[in-house]
């Protein structure tokens, strides 16, 4: 049984991945054409004027464009979060906590922190929150891999979600040869030296220069003959725990004579979800992380996400906007307020079907 001997002190303090290698005498390397600068959304014209306005109010952000740090010393904890070499502090930037402000993170004050594992030589972090799912680890976890190139900065080992299939899929396109260390919940490494790209975007805000570069990598992965599932998919989550359509069955009577083919994303290798969603014409489906394939589809393929009221995560609408897509969201009836609340990102939705079908068109 553990004793209060047993663990260290929690981070106090929420600092910027670049002050800390600063702190510790390390260095910061820009990455060239990361997308530095302003990040403009489009609206899409063909949502409501209430989504409209929900929308543009997140229509854009600042990014002050991506880094790889060098931080000697440096210590993981969990699913990535960066910290000081003496613990005292995380790197916020980099250190997901979804919904807080730069200020706030669950692991400050946490007072079960067992004492680091040591690793020597040189790491490379790339594991984020939630990177064990698919959406957070192709649009988040993924790209930090990919901008380290095929020697990944120069480490020997790689901190990274590698249990998945598609994660496994994906590292073989590299060609890496060291090891992959899985990140557990509460796992904690002292690293002789790390290093540490940025994410690729600003939290919830993909860059274009991300989105080229995930489709680069996947180009050898293209071939139609893997899709058989034709030009218009519904991505259903009719088999998921949260976010479901309770009325899909009402919805796929209307879908299904219109040539649609349903499609459970989870029941895919990663090949298959690339060219299912490059070759369609016309996607439909709830908000969920099948979706993070938007990124594959064409310009031009038209998209129809579902929503409930009271949460309307614009993420794929700034996928799509970037990718050049025809992007239609479409949310449930009803008199609350268009919101973005976490604590009911876990409800099932009532899709309007009236709406739906004028979108599909």
């Amino acid at each position: 049984m553990a004793t209060a001997d047993t663990y260290v002190p929690p981070p106090t303090a929420c600092e910027r991945l670049a002050e800390l290698c600063a702190q510790a005498g390390g260095t910061v390397t820009p990455r060239a054409g990361s997308g530095a600068g302003r990040l403009d959304y489009a609206v899409p014209a063909q949502a409501t004027a209430e989504m409209q306005e929900f929308l543009r109010r997140t229509a854009t952000a600042d990014w002050d464009g991506e880094i790889v740090a060098q931080l000697p010393g440096g210590r993981v904890f969990g699913s990535g979060h960066v910290l000081s070499p003496d613990g005292r502090a995380i790197a916020r930037d980099v250190s997901l906590d979804f919904g807080k402000p730069f200020a706030a993170h669950w692991l400050l004050g946490y007072q079960k922190i067992r004492p680091p594992a040591r690793l020597d030589g040189t790491v490379a972090v790339v594991a984020t929150t939630l990177g064990a799912g698919y959406a957070h680890w192709l649009l988040e976890e993924w790209p930090r891999r990919l901008a380290l190139g095929p020697g990944a900065g120069g480490a020997e080992k790689i901190i990274a979600h590698a249990a998945p299939l598609f994660a496994r899929e994906a590292q073989a396109l590299t060609g890496w040869g060291g090891e992959v260390i899985e990140p557990g919940r509460y796992s904690h490494f002292g690293c002789e030296q790390l290093v540490v790209p940025s994410l690729p975007g600003p939290e919830g805000r993909p860059t274009a220069a991300m989105v080229e570069r995930v489709n680069g990598a996947v180009a050898p992965l293209h071939d139609p003959a893997v899709s058989p599932w034709g030009e218009r998919i519904y991505v259903t989550r009719d088999r998921a725990r949260r976010r479901r359509v309770a009325n899909e069955a009402e919805v796929w009577a209307q879908l299904e004579p219109r040539g649609f083919v349903k499609l459970r994303a989870e029941e895919l290798t990663w090949a298959e979800q690339i060219n299912a969603f490059r070759q369609a014409k016309v996607v439909v489906g709830p908000h969920g992380a099948g979706l993070a394939n938007l990124i594959f589809c064409r310009p031009g393929t038209r998209v129809v996400e579902l929503f409930n009221r009271a949460y309307v995560n614009g993420l794929y609408w700034r996928l799509a906007a970037l990718r050049g897509l025809d992007y239609r969201p479409v949310v449930a009836p009803g008199a609350e307020p268009l919101a973005q609340v976490t604590a009911r990102n876990r409800d099932d939705l009532v899709a309007d079907v009236a709406e739906l079908m004028r979108a599909v068109g």
